[in-house]
């Protein structure tokens, strides 16, 4: 058997998603179409607007045949640590060919990003430059080479994936394949009625509304559950607080260890959190970013503390990746019986008491805090003990 990999969030699935999943499909004639998506929380640091189980069902329905959740150590992070993780998991489940949207599809992502290795590794120039980080001079060179800058997030996402195949020396066993993005663009804030194909943005924005404004967007059963509203508070309501109590009765010390809550920025946050009485996630965020930290960095930064996840326990995990099986129709089944004897990592079905006291202890923590701000009227199961995959039924 062979299978294709995505690397998604589907936050939520939609009918762009759908497309990519046929397109993936199609291009790749594979026999089994691998999902690594992120749990409860996204790359931005902010919660899914549905649990990982619903977006799974939903990626399921929507022609994904097995759904692998990437842990939290790499879920929220930058680019390069997601493309990272997500590789290294789909490498594992023995795909063969990652298929990826792209804004520029007719890039090639990874003989631009073999050109830009080489000539970072020999310019004495770019070793010189300890004003830039590595993925800044990374960046200026594929802009020497292709003309322009590329600043589209997909584009950013299908570089991070050509490096992360290249470090974990995986050309020749992995191959890259982007496909041209249908219509709507990453960051769209509003649904356009005359397109069936809305951004994952302007859907959550849209979320509350009524079933038959949103199914022109994604199927019946995603527009059913996305109707409902966001399954978690608002992040201004009881996020913030409890973000707040945390960074206020913690001392500078303890926040110190908090993954990336470094250089200052523990003692900053704390003089920004006893000044001001904050009413929004935003605004604490306008006064905590600077020059040097990104409003996205500082975003997951506030949910490393939130989840008290750190740094000596983010580094662990990182070294510890695994598989948790979230969903898996008839051939998924299949697939993972026929890739049994080649996977390394381990594999989790059910989760166990030692799992989350050890490799999976952050995501336990991750979904329990997800739990514990779940709006009464969605269900209040805990998120990962007792669960097992969902099986879809085709």
């Amino acid at each position: 058997m062979h299978a294709v990999g995505l690397i998604t969030e589907y936050n939520p699935f939609h009918n762009g998603h759908l497309y990519h999943v046929q397109e993936a499909k199609r291009v790749t004639d594979a026999d089994a179409v691998v999902a690594v998506m992120s749990g409860n929380f996204v790359q931005r640091g902010m919660p899914a607007v549905m649990d990982k189980w619903q977006r799974t069902a939903l990626a399921l329905e929507g022609g994904v045949n097995l759904v692998v959740e990437l842990p939290i150590a790499f879920a929220v992070q930058p680019a390069h640590l997601f493309a990272r993780g997500a590789v290294m998991l789909l490498a594992d489940l023995q795909v063969e060919t990652i298929v990826f949207g792209a804004e520029h599809a007719e890039l090639d992502f990874m003989g631009l990003a073999q050109q830009a290795h080489a000539t970072l590794a020999d310019s004495e120039h770019f070793k010189q430059d300890y004003t830039k980080t590595y993925a800044t001079q990374f960046n200026d060179v594929i802009e020497a080479l292709v003309g322009y800058r590329i600043e589209s997030p997909n584009d950013l996402l299908g570089f991070a994936y050509a490096n992360a195949v290249i470090e974990l020396g995986l050309q020749g066993e992995i191959s890259l394949h982007p496909i041209q993005r249908k219509q709507a663009q990453y960051h769209d804030r509003e649904l356009d009625q005359n397109t069936e194909v809305a951004s994952a943005t302007a859907l959550r924005l849209a979320s509350g509304q009524s079933v038959a404004q949103l199914k022109q967007y994604m199927s019946t059963t995603g527009a059913t559950a996305l109707a409902r509203g966001g399954q978690v508070v608002p992040i201004d309501e009881a996020w913030l607080t409890s973000l707040l109590f945390k960074v206020r009765t913690t001392p500078v010390t303890g926040l110190e260890q908090i993954y990336q809550l470094n250089d200052g920025l523990a003692y900053r946050l704390k003089a920004l959190a006893e000044k001001k009485q904050y009413q929004t996630v935003a605004d604490l965020l306008d006064d905590f970013k600077s020059k040097r930290y990104t409003r996205s960095r500082l975003s997951r930064t506030l949910l490393y503390v939130l989840l008290n996840m750190t740094q000596v326990e983010v580094m662990t995990a990182l070294n510890q990746p695994y598989l948790r099986i979230l969903g898996q129709d008839q051939v998924g089944r299949k697939y993972l019986k026929y890739i049994r004897d080649l996977t390394q990592l381990p594999v989790i079905n059910r989760v166990s008491h030692q799992d989350v006291q050890t490799i999976m202890a952050l995501d336990y923590r991750a979904g329990m805090i997800y739990q514990l701000f779940t709006r009464p009227e969605f269900d209040q199961s805990p998120q990962d003990t007792g669960r097992i995959p969902i099986y879809f039924e085709r």
